[in-house]
């Protein structure tokens, strides 16, 4: 008996050692709640299942989808999950975070960390860095190239070592950042406080042979469910009478021109344009109450008009593609979502306190039973930020918030030239210090049966 009770006890020791043996990986999918995100990242998990299944000793530990396993508001920073990866997975030595939308090559991964030193604080991915100083980055830059901060593409994936991971998890360092989130992949690399090592043959922006992760193509487009069409999109236009003879010009010699439904919004009444004046005082910045009262507006407006399936926030300086923004539309048809670039607001503290929002200036898309929803908004005063005081109201709601890295809140050359390869462009922000008909041009128009074929 005694023998036979030696025997079990070495056999679980043994499966033991083996089950640690064949969980040194651990992957993060980068997910979002909504239909057409889960289901990529559902794609993406159960290929890279898929591959192990091929492979003799595949080492992979957990796969987990950031919106199943880590659904708080801030976890998309990456930085409030680290510790709790750490916890749940002792014995893991590497950790590997990617989009839904990527490409993971399990076999090369596993070859690429065969001769590779967990025990060291490594950091790898595909690093970018500011060549301009940015607003998204709060004008931090340094002149000497070799000081400014490497942050990782997302779009390539990057990997943590456990050294590294526990190093973050003990540091304590999600409450040392702002109360705002703009850019994960640059705050993380704040925070991490090491540079990355630089290797864009492994972590790439198109497919090569040794890829490890890369971002598929299909982003450049996306007809998920069924076409939307120009004329299920009704766009809002936010302006003023002092921005009537500069910024509207613009907007209507360029995306205006593909729009079917187009309002502008304004302080005074001008029938060249023409404008829509409401029974709102106007404010320098914010516009909470100008919003709303759109909202409100529109709502009464469309209730009998079936064709329209969304609405389009944007400002007078905004420069969008409206064939792209149909294109990717497609992907949540029929979801009552709010779509656009997502900001945090105290979102790596208590999860209870903190929300996302997105930000007005790159446009936000509503589908039009939520605006119906959001009529019911209050804002704390008429000058307050519209863009989170919708946060606040659409976590309010349990509303989806979906992020795109499409929209941008700023200009081409507040991005690094590889985030902007990575994805199609829908959006950008401000006509400040450039021409904006020429960043339309270069970026934004293409010829298509919604377009035109002069400027």
């Amino acid at each position: 008996m005694f023998i036979n009770g030696i025997y079990i006890i070495c056999l679980y020791f043994l499966s033991i050692s083996q089950k640690l043996e064949t969980s040194e990986i651990v992957i993060t999918i980068l997910s979002q709640q909504n239909d057409y995100n889960v289901e990529q990242a559902l794609k993406l998990k159960n290929n890279i299942l898929k591959q192990t299944k091929s492979i003799k000793k595949p080492r992979l530990g957990q796969i987990y989808m950031l919106h199943e396993q880590f659904p708080d508001p801030g976890s998309w920073t990456v930085i409030p999950i680290i510790k709790l990866l750490y916890k749940n997975n002792k014995h893991a030595k590497w950790f590997l975070f990617c989009e839904e939308n990527a490409y993971v090559n399990y076999d090369n991964l596993q070859l690429f960390l065969e001769n590779m030193n967990s025990n060291e604080s490594v950091w790898m991915g595909y690093g970018v860095k500011d060549k301009h100083p940015t607003i998204i980055h709060h004008y931090a830059f340094k002149e000497n190239e070799n000081e400014r901060v490497t942050y990782p593409l997302f779009a390539a994936g990057f990997i943590i070592s456990a050294e590294l991971l526990k190093n973050i998890a003990n540091s304590g360092v999600e409450t040392l950042s702002s109360d705002f989130s703009i850019d994960a992949s640059y705050e993380l690399s704040l925070a991490i406080n090491q540079k990355i090592q630089h290797l864009p043959l492994k972590f790439c922006l198109k497919l090569s042979p040794d890829c490890i992760v890369h971002p598929l193509s299909e982003r450049s487009e996306c007809t998920c469910y069924g076409k939307v069409t120009k004329d299920s999109i009704y766009f809002a236009v936010k302006t003023c009478s002092k921005f009537h003879s500069d910024r509207v010009p613009v907007l209507q010699s360029t995306w205006g021109r593909d729009a079917v439904h187009i309002e502008y919004f304004s302080d005074k009444l001008d029938d060249t344009i023409p404008t829509t004046v409401l029974d709102v005082p106007n404010t320098e910045r914010g516009h909470c109450l100008k919003t709303i009262t759109i909202f409100k507006y529109l709502s009464k407006k469309l209730l009998s008009n079936k064709a329209v399936k969304w609405i389009a926030l944007t400002d007078d300086d905004t420069l969008l593609s409206v064939p792209r923004l149909a294109s990717i539309l497609s992907c949540w048809n029929g979801q009552q979502i709010a779509l656009g670039q997502r900001y945090g607001y105290n979102i790596r503290g208590d999860p209870s306190l903190g929300y996302n929002y997105l930000t007005g200036g790159g446009g936000i898309i509503f589908n039009v039973a939520l605006v119906h929803k959001l009529t019911t908004c209050q804002c704390y005063a008429i000058d307050a930020p519209d863009d989170m005081v919708l946060g606040m109201c659409l976590k309010a709601l349990n509303a989806t918030v979906v992020h795109s890295p499409v929209f941008h809140q700023a200009r081409p050359q507040d991005y690094a030239d590889e985030y902007l390869e990575s994805y199609p462009m829908v959006s950008f922000h401000k006509h400040w210090m450039i021409d904006p008909i020429e960043v339309y041009r270069h970026w934004l128009y293409q010829d298509s049966s919604f377009g035109h074929d002069e400027l």
